[in-house]
């Protein structure tokens, strides 16, 4: 993934390829930018985003293919799609429910990314012999304290 100066848009949102792996749907909550290779929602409603989420990734996007050479999905076939629509009161108990699993999972990834910066900052240091084994266990506890 790449930056952007803009935002195209801020907040939740699935965004569904349009080509390529077509099974590729990504759950967002944040300010982003796509390519014209994917499609994005702009929920109407809150509480919705995650369980759409859900419900797509358990769709078979592979078997509406229309293209040849590249896997491709249209508007379309994506307007045709019969989708579960639950009251609100149901998405906004499964929203309550699910939210902590996508904090941690935003947790994990957050510290996923601080331990790879941390092993990419001290590993060639230790290895050119910059950096003692003792200096980086001091450094490595004041980062991911």
């Amino acid at each position: 993934m790449r930056h952007a100066e803009s935002a195209l848009f801020k907040g939740e949102s699935v965004l569904i390829p349009r080509k390529g792996t077509l099974s590729n749907i990504l759950y967002l909550n944040d300010e982003f930018w796509t390519v014209d290779t994917m499609f994005y929602t702009i929920p109407k409603m809150g509480s919705v985003a995650k369980f759409c989420y859900y419900h797509l990734k358990g769709l078979d996007f592979s078997s509406m293919n229309v293209g040849s050479a590249v896997p491709s999905m249209t508007t379309k076939v994506l307007n045709n799609l019969r989708i579960l629509k639950p009251s609100s009161n149901v998405l906004e108990h499964f929203d309550i429910l699910i939210a902590a699993y996508f904090t941690k999972s935003e947790q994990n990834n957050q510290e996923s990314q601080t331990l790879t910066k941390l092993r990419d900052t001290l590993l060639p240091k230790l290895i050119s012999g910059e950096l003692r084994l003792s200096e980086a266990e001091t450094l490595s506890q004041e980062v991911t304290s």
